[in-house]
């Protein structure tokens, strides 16, 4: 059954044609862009040797499907027509048209013989393709995961953070000196700690909030307070 997979070279459709054990680009179109003719490039005498030397080669082999090395199209459907070249046949044609327009060629043949089609035909993925796209799929739900995860590890930081900084007394509002600028990332030096801890007392006294006591592993028993009374005490 013929299949055509048609790529686009400045602007001309290149047809090629991978099924029933052939591989044919049609050449009359390869021709157009160049604005040369198919017949004079198989006039010349080493394009005739060549074409027999293919015909030989394919003639003794073993594959049981039939190749061809040049067809010519008259009539009929209009995609068909045009003379079609073996992909070996192909290469040289190309080569005698422009070396870059060579390479060209020979790389979508390569594309071809790695994904079966083209997405002008709206191709079903092969199945490296399909490997491909289940890695990125994973890779995709991967980052999810790492984002998900990194956002629990920051709330589970944070919340070291305040366990560290928190020491209970009255109730889990209520922080020492210490603890409060730790949790609060505020640099604590000793005079100001003391200044802090009578400036907290002073207006823990006059607002009526309790105080607390915890054991400081430096100081020993030391005052908490209100965390409302340190915010506004040290900010």
């Amino acid at each position: 059954m013929s299949e055509i997979v048609k790529f686009d070279y400045e602007g001309q459709h290149i047809s090629f044609e991978f099924a029933d054990g052939n591989k044919m680009i049609n050449a009359t179109e390869m021709a157009r862009p160049f604005a040369k003719r198919v017949n004079n490039f198989l006039r010349m005498e080493g394009t005739k040797e060549y074409i027999l030397v293919l015909e030989s080669r394919y003639a003794d082999s073993r594959n049981e499907e039939k190749r061809e090395v040049l067809r010519v199209v008259q009539g009929g459907t209009p995609e068909l027509q045009g003379t079609w070249m073996d992909e070996k046949l192909a290469l040289k044609f190309a080569a005698w048209l422009s070396p870059y327009f060579e390479l060209w060629v020979y790389d979508r043949i390569e594309e071809l013989l790695l994904t079966g089609r083209t997405e002008l035909l709206g191709f079903q993925p092969s199945s490296v393709i399909k490997g491909l796209r289940m890695v990125v799929e994973q890779l995709e739900q991967q980052e999810q995961l790492n984002e998900n995860v990194q956002e629990q590890l920051h709330k589970t930081a944070q919340r070291l953070d305040e366990l560290e900084s928190k020491i209970i007394s009255v109730d889990d509002q209520y922080y020492t000196i210490a603890g409060y600028c730790n949790l609060k990332k505020i640099p604590c030096p000793l005079h100001l700690a003391k200044q802090w801890g009578k400036t907290a007392a002073a207006l823990s006294r006059n607002k009526s909030i309790p105080t607390g006591t915890a054991h400081d592993e430096r100081f020993g028993q030391v005052r908490t307070y209100h965390e409302n009374v340190l915010k506004e005490v040290i900010g």
